[in-house]
């Protein structure tokens, strides 16, 4: 079996080590995971499927590379069933009907997946997004939370490396915790507002990451996670920074979750954000 890989990065202020939850083969995935993934941290799955997926299908579509390594938006089935289909899927040239088709039918797939992996939660809304471009090293970021969100409902993605010949490498820095801990004085972050989990984020962000001295870029510490091919994960990406080095040929899985149904409500990030 092919086993994720971690590299830790010993220069890491708060820790020299990076908190993670790791299931393999033998592991039970199924309603066991709920403060692992409530916890924001990685939580990385090794030898499970996601039944009804043709992994072959993907791995043997073409690779696509863009032009100056540039970021394309993902595909959800709204733009895959819009007439014309997205442009890049003409780059690769797909049989949009056969895509669209096997896209409907994952979306099942995962929802049952995810149904049988978190029975206890209440789902608003649920979606799917294929992410084929190879990608290197694009910058280490906080997902900002869109205005649909706000607070009422807490959002999970699931990752699946649909690559049969190359693995998905991605960089973890640290959480927003961390970041406000480490940097209160320094950046100012007591000028943040915590009622407010957009902005907190954003401006935290904008302060400690994504600043005039590019810190971005080779300064914060990094751990390393080689996700190899078929395997899954899924970490809040609102929580802990974070950065792809390599991948290409990814399934993301979101669900919106009622956070009145959530396990562990005091680690929903508004209120970690409110207790800092």
């Amino acid at each position: 079996m092919l086993k994720t890989q971690i590299a830790i990065d010993p220069e890491a202020r708060c820790s020299n080590k990076l908190d993670y939850h790791y299931y393999g083969p033998n592991d039970n995935i199924y309603d066991t995971m709920y403060e692992a993934f409530e916890s924001g941290e990685p939580v990385i799955i090794d030898g499970h499927t996601v039944d009804g997926i043709d992994m072959d299908y993907y791995s043997n579509l073409p690779e696509w590379y863009t032009d100056k390594n540039a970021w394309v938006k993902p595909w959800y089935l709204s733009d895959l069933k819009r007439e014309p289909m997205p442009a890049s899927t003409k780059d690769m040239g797909l049989d949009g009907e056969e895509f669209l088709k096997r896209h409907r039918k994952d979306q099942k797939h995962w929802d049952a997946f995810f149904d049988q992996c978190f029975p206890k939660y209440t789902v608003n809304a649920r979606m799917l997004s294929h992410r084929y471009n190879q990608l290197v090293q694009n910058n280490l970021h906080l997902d900002l939370p869109d205005e649909e969100h706000t607070g009422n409902d807490h959002q999970i993605r699931m990752f699946l490396n649909l690559d049969r010949k190359k693995p998905r490498i991605l960089a973890f820095s640290y959480s927003v915790e961390q970041y406000f801990r480490l940097y209160y004085d320094e950046k100012s972050l007591d000028q943040l507002d915590k009622t407010n989990y957009h902005s907190f984020i954003k401006e935290l962000r904008d302060r400690c990451i994504w600043n005039e001295d590019k810190w971005d870029q080779f300064h914060l510490p990094r751990h390393y996670i080689t996700f190899p091919p078929g395997s899954m994960w899924f970490f809040n990406a609102q929580w802990i920074s974070h950065q792809i080095i390599f991948g290409n040929k990814l399934q993301c899985y979101e669900a919106d979750i009622e956070v009145d149904s959530l396990q562990f409500p005091e680690l929903g990030v508004p209120n970690r954000i409110a207790q800092l």
